[in-house]
């Protein structure tokens, strides 16, 4: 016995899989038939793969815009990763193999046992919802996963890739043709093939030449050879947008720094100038000082008018006991206002010295400011030409998507490298 293997891209539509609402082509009364193996939810699933290592990186931001808040909106609002993907495994078809026939029976048990086998051999594949579906024509298993890569140097440590969790698994890109995404179901197709053959069916694969492709098949093959072309651009595109991104965020990261020591230079010029005020009010007492120090001098000078008298036994001057207490009185204060003075002169000097070196600190300070600015327009030109690339790169995928070849164009994007199976 020989029976086809499909396995395709589903919609993702959790609710539909679920049956949260009944679609046309399903019966009802056979709903409770499906078989339900996981049903977790996206955001729960989130949490458990990405929580530690979002937490871990949003610790190493310094800057809070560049803090991830919720890494499953961030998927979502991104353009590089999907959230989830799904794949739709059947064996057979409605008329070999309808659903309500022993046949049916026969392969939800080969797809049961797939997938059990599935979760063993993709261990960077986390499966959050699937179910084995036998209300409709055939029966067949949506699997819904999200991809996950480890040990990563960029972003998060463990964040969503399907090529990287694929090349983790030993899926490399050979060619834009042979993506890993290619080589991984092209490997699951022989995989369920191993479990139909222990029940004694063989894989009968169709569409292997020209001549068995449908013409919807075979005008995607052609047009593939257009997109060839495309994709070389789309990913030159692609690494021109990663490299600018990698450049502005370099141009942040020195305007940050540059920013950081120009503040605390800016801190320590405030600093030197609230000592410099200090010292002008110093310097102002010992303005007042000098003057009551001149004006003792100018006491001291007058002593000359002291009266004085003659010894009877010599030729010494005399003066009155009051006269000599005021004059020694004197004296101490021009000692003590002379030794104030050259001490006061030393400091003014240590100041000087002080405010010159502060006043160098602060044109170097205006030179790292005057850096800052060049670095800010060479931002602003690469923004520019950012916006310029992903306008180009939008109207690709645009052409891309009225060929309803996006899927082969995503296969074509990201060459990896890796291990070989």
């Amino acid at each position: 016995m020989k029976k086809t293997i499909s396995i395709r891209i589903g919609k993702g539509s959790i609710s539909h899989n679920n049956r949260k609402f009944v679609a046309k082509n399903v019966d009802e009364k056979r709903v409770k038939d499906n078989v339900i193996l996981c049903c977790e939810s996206l955001k729960d699933t989130y949490e458990n793969l990405f929580g530690e290592a979002l937490a871990e990186y949003n610790a190493k931001q310094k800057r809070k815009d560049r803090r991830i808040e919720n890494y499953l909106e961030h998927i979502e609002n991104g353009k590089q990763e999907k959230p989830f993907y799904e794949l739709v495994f059947q064996v057979g078809n409605k008329d070999d193999t309808p659903c309500g026939t022993s046949d049916a029976e026969v392969a939800a048990e080969i797809l049961q046992e797939y997938y059990a086998e599935f979760l063993e051999r993709n261990p960077h594949i986390r499966v959050f919802n699937a179910v084995i579906h036998l209300d409709e024509a055939t029966p067949h298993l949506h699997v819904d996963f999200v991809p996950f890569a480890t040990g990563q140097s960029r972003g998060l440590a463990t964040r969503n890739s399907l090529n990287k969790a694929l090349e983790q698994q030993g899926f490399s890109a050979k060619t834009n043709l042979e993506t890993p995404a290619k080589q991984w179901t092209d490997f699951e197709k022989q995989q369920l093939a191993n479990v139909m053959r222990k029940r004694g069916i063989e894989w009968e694969q169709l569409g292997t030449h020209n001549e068995h492709l449908s013409v919807l098949d075979f005008k995607k093959q052609e047009r593939a050879k257009e997109i060839a072309v495309l994709s070389e651009k789309a990913e030159y595109a692609g690494k021109l947008l990663k490299h600018r991104e990698e450049m502005r965020s370099q141009v942040e990261e020195i305007i940050d720094r540059l920013d950081e020591q120009f503040q605390a230079k800016n801190a320590q010029v405030r600093q030197l100038d609230e000592e410099l005020a200090e010292t002008s009010a110093a310097l102002v007492d010992n303005q007042n000082l000098l003057k009551e120090n001149a004006e003792k001098v100018a006491q001291i000078r007058a002593i000359d008018s002291i009266e004085t008298g003659k010894t009877v036994f010599g030729g010494k001057l005399t003066v009155a006991k009051e006269d000599y207490a005021k004059l020694a009185e004197l004296a101490k204060k021009q000692i003590a206002a002379e030794n104030r003075e050259r001490e006061l002169t030393a400091e003014v000097a240590r100041l000087k010295k002080e405010n010159e070196a502060a006043a160098e600190r602060y044109a170097t300070l205006e030179r790292n400011a005057r850096q800052i600015y060049p670095l800010k327009e060479k931002l602003r030109v690469a923004e520019n030409e950012l916006g310029s690339l992903r306008a180009k790169f939008q109207r690709v995928m645009e052409f891309v998507e009225k060929l309803e070849l996006t899927q082969k164009l995503k296969e074509f994007l990201n060459p990896r490298r890796g291990m070989h199976r």
